[in-house]
């Protein structure tokens, strides 16, 4: 066994370069030959330590010890390359039910190549059951095409990255090479990006066969749609992207281009549609042309959505006066917060408790049902800012008094009112209730007092809140139920945003930059059903705490040296932990994710 190297030249640029290959010599009938075992690139080994790297790699797969141990550097790339021959070699599945008694020296006992698989494996389980695999069928997807396509998907929803680290993360880090058929330790670098243009190129055809597998997999009613936008950030400056646009960003990056996503939900937080908006975009003015444009996408797909006029949910940021007869007038419902205190709220309303903490009452006025809505937890919530922000304020004036007396400090009492009035507009929310008096002898302020009287700000912070709605055929703990589903949304952004990867996107030609996106929506379709059947079996942890149990889930080779001569290497899994197993029982599947295989290596 030696390493090879073959020198190439580019056929465009005609420059020279190297590959590098392990070879072995075999005798055949015809005489003496070379056959190569594994293509070694990339490869920066100096020559020197070639025949050391051939014999040591050689030594492992026979199981033989060396006297002197390798550099470390050495020894992990023998063992790295030892790992790989394993898996080209043939191998058998073993049937664990039947006995296979073997004489094997257990002090020659090793173990490598170990990596996580309990992550990668749920993600492929859940594109199973929603149906990925048969959409890429239809589509004529073929089997290196649907394992990359799975690659970036569920890499999106376990390690949310670039694709270059996605790649990085695979050959170092990941077990998914042992669950797909194709050999993916070795990815040319545009595969990932070829892969995200092709499905991109089907997302119409993907979405809508999601929703149509979704809705008949789990009995989706669809009796109410929720609509909302979001907007990506980017690291370059897009410039080849139209919909690249400044705006404002809801991460605080205004300095850099966005983009804006609008989405569809149903009741239950399944994803019905996706669309890609300019990045200047904003929610209030453009509200019609986004629920338009993503509800005319939905309707018109199969089968059709079971309401004919969707009620459009929307919180308070949204609901404009001119918003809401945009609605009204072109045929949808709305239910939203209230941006003010209605006029004229009955003095006699008494409100019904619909649920622990929660009292409501509705009116009409106007032609629109009002619910006026009680929450001790929002009271809880809004006193504890009014404390936090009363606190700040005093805490500002007792510093500007303590100053009056001290050298250095500010006295003056033009510019003593001035920054009271600066501490007024940082804290609007109490400055009502705030009643401040300033002392002034010449041009100085000599004292400081105030009072807070509670009763004198603008609202009452009892965790009191109004909802409007058209909707004048529900109940009043239907209105409420109904837009406490905006939490929906707002948790789908929040998965999109923080555990997906949805922020920011790197790339600069428009069909990657949407590519990017739409990889993002197909995760989160995994994430919503995996939450959905962990919900159901009463686990309610977020996806990074199922993650960090998942990812100790372990597959690795096990070698031992046999007694009458070779090795025998077993790819395996590890037991699954306690926590591990209540996943895959909610979830529905196998404890085991890879079924052990056998490799036997016969010493020559």
């Amino acid at each position: 066994m030696f390493i090879r190297a073959k020198e190439k030249k580019n056929k465009t640029s005609g420059k020279s370069y190297y590959t590098y290959e392990l070879v072995e010599s075999r005798r055949t009938d015809k005489g003496p030959r070379q056959v190569t075992l594994l293509n070694l690139n990339p490869f920066d080994l100096e020559r020197k330590y070639w025949k050391l790297l051939a014999k040591r790699i050689k030594q492992i797969l026979c199981g033989q010890q060396r006297l002197v141990p390798l550099e470390d550097r050495l020894e992990a790339l023998a063992r790295h390359y030892a790992m790989l021959l394993v898996k080209q070699q043939k191998s058998h599945q073993i049937n664990t039910n039947t006995p296979d008694y073997l004489s094997v020296d257990v002090h020659g006992l090793d173990s490598g190549e170990s990596r996580s698989i309990g992550q990668e494996y749920v993600g492929m389980q859940t594109m199973k059951e929603l149906g990925f695999f048969d959409i890429f069928k239809q589509l004529e997807f073929n089997q290196i095409s649907v394992d990359l396509a799975s690659l970036l998907i569920v890499g999106r929803l376990i390690h949310p990255s670039s694709e270059r680290e996605l790649k990085r993360y695979i050959q170092q880090t990941s077990g998914f090479n042992d669950l797909v058929k194709t050999d993916i330790s070795r990815l040319p670098n545009n595969a990932l990006y070829e892969t995200s243009d092709l499905l991109f190129e089907h997302k119409e055809e993907i979405e809508q066969f999601l929703r149509q597998h979704a809705k008949a997999r789990f009995r989706l009613g669809e009796s109410i749609i929720l609509y909302d936008l979001t907007n990506t950030y980017f690291e370059g400056d897009a410039t080849y992207c139209d919909k690249a646009r400044h705006g404002h960003s809801k991460e605080k990056r205004n300095d850099r281009p966005l983009v804006t996503l609008g989405v569809v939900l149903d009741e239950q937080g399944f994803l019905k549609a996706s669309q890609v908006f300019e990045g200047n975009v904003t929610e209030s003015k453009t509200l019609m042309d986004m629920v338009s444009k993503v509800h005319a996408r939905a309707k018109d797909q199969q089968p059709t959505l079971l309401v004919q006029k969707p009620t459009v949910v929307i919180d308070a940021g949204i609901s404009t006066e001119e918003n809401l007869s945009a609605l009204k007038d072109n045929g949808f419902e709305y239910i939203v917060v209230s941006r003010s205190k209605p006029k004229d709220v009955p003095e006699d309303l008494q409100l019904v408790e619909i649920k622990d903490g929660i009292k409501v009452k509705s009116f009409e006025q106007d032609g629109e049902m009002i619910l006026h809505c009680q929450s001790d937890g929002k009271a809880v919530k809004e006193n504890a800012i009014v404390t936090r922000a009363r606190e700040r304020v005093e805490k500002e004036l007792a510093y500007l008094q303590q100053g009056l007396t001290i050298k250095r400090r500010l006295k003056n009492y033009d510019k003593i009112q001035q920054r009271i009035g600066r501490i007024r507009q940082k804290n609007s929310r109490v400055s009502a209730g705030f009643e401040i008096n300033v002392v002034r002898k010449g041009n100085n302020a000599v004292d400081i007092t105030w009072n807070f009287d509670h009763q004198k700000l603008s609202k009452a912070y009892d965790g009191s809140y109004f909802l409007r709605t058209s909707r004048t055929d529900l109940s009043d703990s239907q209105i409420w139920s109904l837009y406490v589903m905006l939490t929906t949304v707002e948790d789908a952004f929040r998965c999109l945003k923080d555990e997906l990867g949805l922020r920011p996107n790197y790339h600069r030609k428009p069909e990657r930059i949407e590519g990017h996106i739409f990889i993002t929506v197909l995760a989160y379709h995994l994430l919503q059903y995996i939450r959905y059947k962990l919900t159901k079996a009463g686990l309610s942890h977020r996806w990074k705490t199922i993650c960090s149990w998942l990812e100790t889930h372990r597959i690795q080779t096990t070698s031992l040296p046999r007694e009458q001569g070779g090795v025998i290497h077993i790819r395996h899994c590890t037991t699954a932990t306690i926590e591990q197993q209540q996943v895959y029982s909610a979830l529905e599947i196998n404890n085991m994710p890879v079924k052990p295989r056998k490799t036997v290596i016969q010493q020559k």
